[in-house]
């Protein structure tokens, strides 16, 4: 079974590149860069032309992908036939390949017909939901009782909504229509309606990508709150839902960033993905059991007739505004920044309004996601969700609701960008960092620190409506920054942490390893502070305050290391949090002189 594995996981990657470059030869116009075929331009090779190259490269992964399909329901059915679940799916996958080739060159023949351009799609993503089905099939096992038909469902659901998503899209391409609206979310500057021609196509299709995607979203959320404690299916949900979010957010900068064309290729491998993830999910429910459900975390009985003022206080809790305030700072520095000044006080109103929301719904669902989690540590388990005193179902319509709002708030008031930056990093935060690295990798804080690190981006795009490399060294100094700051936490939280089986590095490596990770990461992170004066970026008032700062820093992390008390673990963390905040307050004043 190891080989087949192999074979049916190679088929679907190859088949997914297959349809990633179909798209790259349709948005950048090679559909006839060889007008014949299968030859191009009458020979085996193309010529050294960038449209016969792309079309060409095109077809020699199409050839692959043939041979890989055939091969893989050739071994289905000798050394698997009777396993059905692997032998449809093959069989129905070659059925799609002859399918998908006869197309192909009738739509070469007959120079790129409309409605044979969008069949040779549909059925290109018909192959590739096919051959994943194969490869998932393939690796789990098969499920002998009954399974969770509700999950399988929701999971279907969300993949047929994607599927028609798709579709839509290739219509408004093959209309000539991607054009027509140069703003976003709406036309006329982002806000305006258009009812006619062109733009009424285009904003046909954003209105069904709004719906259908609200549709996929609770669907895969459904799913997850059912089979939460499934690894698979956190993390099948975590990347389809990664891959929604910046498939959005590329789809709203193309438009309104004016970027190049070919970045509608980058759509297309972005929702092909998400379409990939839907199906993936729909097997792995089909092989799970009926999810056990918890009812004292579930219903939120001891909500009843508390006094308002404490369901208030419950809800405020679930934002964990404890968080917020720092990444505040770090948002308004990078808009300090950006200004090399004070910006309009309604600019840095809004802006901060959107990225409290933002951080607030990000919280909330996270709370929701983790409430079993959380039963099972000393520090959380008094949290309004696994004490029972919400409901689990409001607390998520209350996050979902922020994060609406914060990208209201944002995209309206202040500029998309800065909105599209702001849900990526809650989105981040929640389907990368919570469902999926957290309860996965002992790296879990290194590279989920990702997500606390977009609110000073947010703060420099929305003054310049732009990103540039200060803005990403900001993105930088709190990437490094997180680890020494969360896993001084987790030294004195290591029990809390053991008990809910989560691997942070002090549970999973010892504490050594972590005392020695905070200081090697608390050494790149000064190192880095220093380094970008180098660029003429800040000066020398900053290059002294970061020097003093980061000194502190040090020394803290070998008192740390050395003495091995949790005292060093707590005045470090602490630290850490100034320190930040005053390297922030440094950067701004050095701005500012600079300026003057």
């Amino acid at each position: 079974m190891r080989g087949f594995r192999a074979l049916s996981v190679a088929t679907a990657l190859v088949t997914y590149a297959l349809v990633v470059l179909g798209g790259v030869v349709r948005v950048s116009g090679s559909g006839l860069g060889c007008p014949d075929w299968p030859l191009c331009h009458g020979r085996v090779l193309p010529p050294l032309d960038l449209h016969a190259i792309i079309e060409y490269s095109h077809r020699t992964t199409a050839s692959l992908t043939s041979v890989l399909v055939v091969a893989t329901a050739v071994v289905a059915w000798v050394a698997w036939h009777k396993r059905r679940d692997l032998v449809i799916p093959a069989t129905f996958a070659v059925g799609l390949l002859a399918i998908q080739v006869v197309l192909g060159a009738i739509t070469v023949r007959l120079e790129l017909p409309p409605m044979i351009v969008l069949a040779h799609l549909a059925t290109a993503m018909a192959l590739l939901g096919a051959v994943c089905v194969t490869a998932v099939a393939a690796m789990m096992p098969t499920t002998a009782g009954t399974v969770d038909a509700e999950s399988v469902a929701r999971a279907r659901g969300a993949a047929a909504g994607t599927y028609l998503l798709i579709l839509s899209g290739s219509l408004v391409v093959g209309s000539g229509a991607s054009g027509a609206c140069d703003a976003w979310p709406l036309c006329g500057g982002g806000f305006r309606f258009a009812f006619d021609g062109s733009p009424a196509i285009q904003l046909l299709h954003r209105g069904a990508a709004a719906a259908i995607g609200v549709l996929v979203v609770m669907g895969l959320l459904s799913v997850l709150a059912r089979q939460r404690r499934a690894p698979a299916v956190r993390a099948t949900v975590a990347l389809t839902m990664a891959a929604l979010a910046f498939q959005v957010a590329v789809g709203a900068a193309v438009v309104t960033l004016h970027l190049p064309a070919v970045l509608r290729g980058l759509h297309l491998a972005l929702a092909s993905a998400v379409w990939t993830g839907t199906v993936v999910l729909a097997v792995i429910a089909s092989r799970l059991p009926p999810a056990e459900q918890t009812a004292d975390i579930r219903d939120g009985r001891r909500s009843a007739g508390r006094p308002v003022r404490d369901v208030v206080l419950d809800y405020i809790s679930l934002a964990k505004p404890r968080i917020i305030p720092l990444l505040l700072i770090t948002a308004l520095g990078g808009m300090m920044m950006a200004e090399r000044g004070w910006p309009s006080t309604g600019l840095v109103l809004l802006t901060l309004l959107g990225g409290a929301l933002a951080a607030a719904g990000a919280g909330a669902i996270n709370c929701w996601i983790d409430r079993d989690l959380d039963r099972e540590m000393m520090r959380t388990r008094r949290r309004p969700l696994p004490d029972g005193r919400i409901a689990p179902s409001h607390a998520l319509i209350f996050g979902i609701g922020l994060g609406l709002a914060a990208f209201l708030v944002l995209a309206f008031w202040v500029n998309v960008l800065a909105a599209t930056l702001a849900i990526s990093g809650l989105l981040f935060y929640v389907f990368v960092y919570t469902l999926w690295l957290k309860r996965w990798t002992v790296q879990n804080i290194v590279i989920g620190g990702a997500a606390g690190a977009v609110p000073p981006m947010v703060g420099w795009a929305a003054v310049t409506h732009r990103l540039d490399l200060t803005a990403l060294y900001l993105f930088a100094i709190i990437f490094l920054w997180t680890p020494p700051h969360f896993w001084a936490l987790a030294l004195r939280l290591k029990g809390d942490y053991a008990r809910a089986q989560l691997p942070m590095l002090p549970v999973v490596r010892g504490e050594s390893a972590a005392r020695r990770q905070i200081l090697f990461y608390t050494l790149f992170l000064v190192a880095v502070t220093l380094a970008v004066v180098l660029t003429g970026a800040l000066g020398f008032l900053y290059l002294a305050g970061a020097a003093v700062l980061g000194g502190l820093f040090i020394a803290l992390a070998v008192a740390n290391l050395r003495a091995r008390r949790q005292r060093w673990s707590r005045l470090l963390f602490d630290y850490s949090i100034a320190y930040l905040g005053l390297l922030f307050v440094v950067m701004v004043a050095d701005r500012m002189i600079g300026r003057v």
